[in-house]
């Protein structure tokens, strides 16, 4: 854009007011549009160019009541790219011109010398346009390597980069990928070491340059990789020249290359196959049927299988004859699944296996086939009464998965959680998750409340409400938790209770969760930016955390309202955390790389809380309202919150107590010890963010 299309705005330091309408004249008629501030001396040169935003500061020094000397000194002190101009008395230039340049004026003009003066107020304006430009480039330079490296950070991608044969860096998905524990470990490796003999001519000549430095576009190749403990396996390598701290360098993405669907594991079937080989191929199958974003683009059952009295087996017949029972046993079952899935085995006397396309009455029709033909050798097939060798968990795998992980985890509770003394040793499909739960128990007539949610969602009907959690303990943080209303087009209030269910069932719970993170996130900067020292408590469904790209939501919105991200708790419920731990696993993971806090929420219920803390860097706990419900008068209950509150403590980990309701169940509560509590008696949820007393 050219300078005339820009508005120039001087500061002039004279005391003479005709002599600035001058000047500014003078640039107005060689079409330089300017306006001007006017000051008669340098006192407030920092604070006039801040509040007036001035471009270019004139000073007419050959004004007796300017002090020329203050004015340098003023300027030297600004923080801010603001080119200088001295205006001075021909027959003194010499002498003033050495003092102007040592003031770090950019120009000396003689006093009447228009022409001058429009030649340097047009360069010094360009040349400011264009640092301005380039400060701007490297701003957005700058965020886009952030943002590269966030997106590095959580790809499902290998990502690394090589610079000499030597690895700068890499992702976690790349140390995981080749099985190295940090970053060190692997920068002390030779790059080339991670390749098979073969390979490693191909790769030496893209390390030197031959096919790198001509690359018109990133070159692909298919190459034969070795992990940390020498076992092998084949990826796509896609490499492009980069750039890291201003050196030159290789970037380097690496995916491994599934094995193809349908096919038996060679961990069921032959005997050289390790059984940590056989569980990375059958995660590894499970992540091919599911996309980036964790949608299933395959619907299939997955099954698991173990051998029953396993250790029984290996003690009655020894060591070596019941390994042989154990892989004869794996050979009669990969017979039985005849090629209809794909089989693995994940330990010495437990399967996994894959069906893709089957429904919930051909999936158990499946497994009763298999506890009835899957049989240790020397043991006629299963009749009824007589008591199967083997007993299996499964379930159907459809809409949005979790980590593969957690789907083998939830096949294998099956299995093991199943009451084996009935009949028919298979254990089918229970809702693991809220979202299940709620198809399940969808209700006829809610078109209207889904309809009304979809309208909020276009017209931004949504509103936020916000509950105090109150330090016990006197802190000074104000913390609230975030909750969502919903306004019909009749201005009808309706509560989450009211539509939070029908809207997983409707697949639009992840839209209203981020709608609500964008709204929290822009009320934490309105607030810090007011002074308050406010921090807010949002809900996480299992659809939204599910959905990997989840978290560069959450980053673009931090970045826009200028947020950081420990101003932010995401809460997680105590019963999806179970049934999901590897994926909320590497959720908290990466919220905990961009400083957000995290909680779980209904927190207690489960037999072992404590695997949580283990498993999860939390920062809070929410115990369950229940446990505030008549605890003044209920020993036993008051035993138990101590016990958590303790424990909470134990992991550093501070604990809320929600649903308080009276006066007296506070004393109890900061006698056991709890950090906040939260509920309708000392607050129920307003539109404000105030405290009410």
């Amino acid at each position: 854009m050219s300078v005339q299309n820009q508005t120039l705005t001087l500061l002039i330091v004279t005391s003479e007011t005709s002599e600035a309408e001058r000047l500014i004249g003078t640039l107005r008629e060689d079409g330089l549009a300017a306006t001007s501030v006017t000051i008669p001396q340098a006192d407030r040169l920092q604070d006039v160019i801040t509040q007036r935003s001035c471009d270019m500061i004139l000073c007419c020094g050959y004004d007796r009541d300017v002090d020329l000397d203050h004015v340098f000194a003023a300027y030297r002190k600004l923080d801010a790219d603001v080119p200088f101009i001295v205006i001075g008395e021909a027959d003194r230039h010499a002498g003033d011109l050495i003092k102007a340049r040592r003031g770090g004026a950019r120009d000396l003009i003689g006093r009447n010398d228009n022409e001058h003066l429009k030649l340097a107020v047009s360069r010094e304006f360009t040349d400011l346009l264009k640092r301005r430009e380039a400060r701007a480039l490297n701003e957005r330079l700058r965020l886009c390597e952030q943002r590269d490296r966030e997106l590095i950070d959580v790809t499902s991608a290998g990502v690394a980069f090589v610079q000499d044969g030597l690895h700068i860096d890499a992702n976690q998905a790349y140390l995981d990928l080749f099985g190295y524990a940090d970053l060190d470990e692997l920068q002390a490796t030779p790059f080339l070491d991670l390749f098979m003999p073969e390979q490693q001519k191909q790769i030496r000549d893209l390390l030197r340059g031959g096919d790198a430095s001509s690359l018109g576009e990133p070159l692909e190749l298919t190459v034969a990789c070795r992990r940390a403990d020498v076992s092998q396996f084949k990826a796509r390598l896609l490499a492009a020249p980069s750039e890291v701290d201003h050196e030159p360098c290789l970037r380097l993405i690496l995916n491994a290359i599934d094995a193809p669907a349908g096919t038996a594991n060679t961990g069921a079937t032959q005997p050289a196959a390790t059984s940590e080989t056989g569980l990375a191929s059958l995660l590894t199958e499970i992540d091919a049927h599911i996309d980036s974003e964790r949608i299933v683009e395959r619907p299939f059952a997955i099954f698991y299988l173990r051998v029953k009295s396993s250790a029984r087996l290996l003690r009655d017949l020894g060591l070596i004859h019941g390994l042989e029972k154990l892989k004869e046993f794996a050979e009669i079952l990969t017979s039985s699944v005849a090629g209809r899935g794909f089989l693995a085995r994940v330990n010495d006397d437990g399967f996994g296996l894959i069906v893709d396309g089957l429904s919930e009455f051909e999936a158990k029709a499946f497994a009763e086939r298999l506890i009835a033909t899957a049989r240790l050798t020397g043991q006629a097939a299963a009749r009824d009464g007589e008591e199967p060798d083997c007993e299996i968990g499964y379930y159907l795998v459809r809409d949005r998965a979790a980590a593969a992980e957690d789907i083998l985890d939830a096949a294998y509770r099956l299995c093991i959680g199943h009451d084996f003394a009935a009949q028919g040793q298979t254990s089918g499909q229970s809702p693991s998750s809220l979202a299940a739960g709620a198809h399940q128990e969808g209700e006829e007539g809610e078109a209207d409340i889904v309809r009304k949610i979809e309208y909020a969602l276009q017209n931004d009907q949504f509103k936020l409400v916000y509950q105090p959690i109150i330090s016990l303990m006197g802190d000074n943080q104000e913390n609230y938790s975030a909750l969502v209303r919903l306004f019909d087009e009749h201005e009808t209030l309706y509560e989450a209770k009211d539509f939070i269910d029908p809207a997983i069932r409707a697949g639009l719970i992840e839209q209203i969760d981020k709608w609500a993170i964008r709204a929290a996130i822009q009320v934490i900067g309105e607030q810090r930016r007011a002074g308050h020292n406010i921090s807010l408590f949002v809900n996480l469904s299992e659809d939204t955390f599910r959905n990997p790209n989840i978290i560069l939501w959450i980053c673009d919105c931090l970045r826009e309202f200028d947020v950081r991200g420990n101003w932010l708790t995401f809460q997680f419920q105590e019963e999806l955390v179970v049934g999901n731990l590897a994926s909320i696993g590497k959720l908290v993971e990466t919220l905990k790389k961009i400083k957000c806090r995290v909680a779980v929420n209904r927190f207690g219920s489960i037999e072992r809380p404590e695997l949580l803390l283990q498993g999860l860097k939390l920062d809070y706990v929410l115990l369950q309202s229940s446990f505030a419900q008549e605890l003044a008068d209920d020993p036993a209950k008051q035993q138990q919150l101590i016990a958590l509150a303790t424990l909470a403590r134990e992991f550093n980990v501070k604990s809320i107590v929600t649903g308080v309701e009276d006066a007296r169940a506070l004393t109890v509560l900061w006698t056991a010890g709890v950090d906040y509590v939260q509920g309708n008696f000392l607050q129920r949820p307003s539109p404000t963010l105030e405290v009410q007393t």
